[in-house]
C-alpha cells in the first residue's frame, strides 16, 4: 500500500474576466443581451418562488399559456426578448431600471478615425457643383 500521493494542484485552471458570456465566446454585443437576460430573469424568479403561486395562476398573472410559463421558469430565455421579461416584471408589479455607465478608460473606443463635423453655421453656404475631379469613377480593375 502506498501512502505518496499526487501533490495537489492548487493552480486555477481557468481565469475568468468577471463576464461569463464574454468567456464562452460571445460577442460583446450579444453578452450584454445575455447578461440583462439573465439578470430580469434572475429577479423574476425570486419575485415568483416568493410569491409561492402556482404554474396556472402565473399564466394568468402573465396573460400567457402554462407551457409558456414553464419555459420562463426553466431558464429557456433563447424563447423571451428583453421586452417580454420586462413586460413580465410589469405585470408581477415590479419595477424595472436600466442604468447606462461610462466606458472604464481601457474601454474606451478609439476615434482616431473620426473627424468632427462643422456646425452648419461654418459650411459653406453655397452647394457644391459636382465636376469631373470630384466625382469618382470605377476603374478598369473594378469593372472586370
Amino acid at each position: 500500500m502506498r501512502n505518496a500521493r499526487a501533490p495537489i494542484n492548487v493552480e486555477p485552471e481557468h481565469v475568468t474576466t468577471g463576464d461569463i458570456f464574454a468567456d464562452l465566446g460571445f460577442s460583446p454585443a450579444r453578452a450584454v443581451e445575455l447578461t440583462i437576460k439573465s439578470d430580469l430573469h434572475r429577479s423574476l424568479l425570486e419575485h415568483i418562488r416568493a410569491s409561492k403561486m402556482t404554474q396556472v395562476e402565473l399564466a394568468k398573472v402573465l396573460q400567457v399559456h402554462q407551457p409558456d410559463v414553464s419555459n420562463l421558469l426553466r431558464g429557456k430565455l433563447n424563447l423571451f426578448s428583453i421586452t417580454k421579461l420586462c413586460q413580465y416584471a410589469d405585470l408581477l408589479k415590479l419595477k424595472v431600471r436600466i442604468e447606462v455607465e461610462g466606458a472604464r478608460p481601457s474601454e474606451k473606443l478609439e476615434r482616431s478615425h473620426m473627424r468632427p463635423v462643422q456646425p452648419r453655421s461654418a459650411r459653406k453656404n453655397t452647394p457644391r457643383r459636382i465636376t469631373e475631379s470630384n466625382v469618382s469613377r470605377p476603374t478598369r480593375s473594378a469593372m472586370a
